[in-house]
């Protein structure tokens, strides 16, 4: 492909319990590539069993609203991003967009935009689900845009939100009506 041509969109589905394998092992890659960008961290991550994944992944009536989408090269999981809703019942509707990542290989063929397209589309088929509302931190230039082109506003910041090896780095707040 030259430098000029349109990139292909890569395809996107919703992330099955079969694929814990694959989501787990990209989820450990960028918190090693990229660990100021996420809370959590790799160690913790880490840490966890497969079966972690493979429950994430796993639909739960109780949890509506909590999906992950994977982006693919191939058959190459090179994508990913997850919603998270809250369930308390003053707090319902509200969810919470995490775990943004998409792996080098796949740059700039725009799966960080297409994973938030399938995301909202599909937040917004969710009844009673009225805004998202998600962090990035301070820096982090391309996220920012991209949430930004996604129609997510900031409305705050916390300062020292995280440490990265003894870093204090802000986090931008940021949200989105749905409706």
């Amino acid at each position: 492909m030259s430098p000029d041509a349109p990139a292909t969109p890569l395809p996107v589905r919703r992330l099955l319990e079969e694929d814990a394998a694959r989501y787990h092992a990209l989820r450990l890659r960028g918190l090693r590539e990229h660990p100021q960008a996420f809370t959590s961290s790799l160690e913790e991550e880490h840490s966890r069993p497969l079966a972690w994944a493979q429950a994430r992944l796993r639909d739960d009536p109780q949890r509506p609203h909590d999906f992950f989408l994977g982006g693919f090269l191939g058959d190459a999981l090179v994508g990913t991003v997850g919603l998270q809703g809250r369930y308390r019942a003053k707090e319902r509707h509200n969810a919470t967009v995490v775990g943004l990542y998409v792996a080098p290989e796949a740059a700039r063929r725009g799966l960080g935009q297409a994973l938030m397209a399938v995301l909202l589309a599909q937040a917004r088929a969710r009844p009673g689900l009225a805004q998202l509302d998600l962090t990035v931190t301070e820096g982090n230039t391309a996220a920012l845009t991209l949430y930004q082109r996604c129609g997510f506003t900031a409305f705050g910041m916390q300062p020292d939100a995280i440490r990265v090896d003894g870093q204090p780095l802000a986090k931008i707040h940021m949200g989105l009506c749905l409706r």
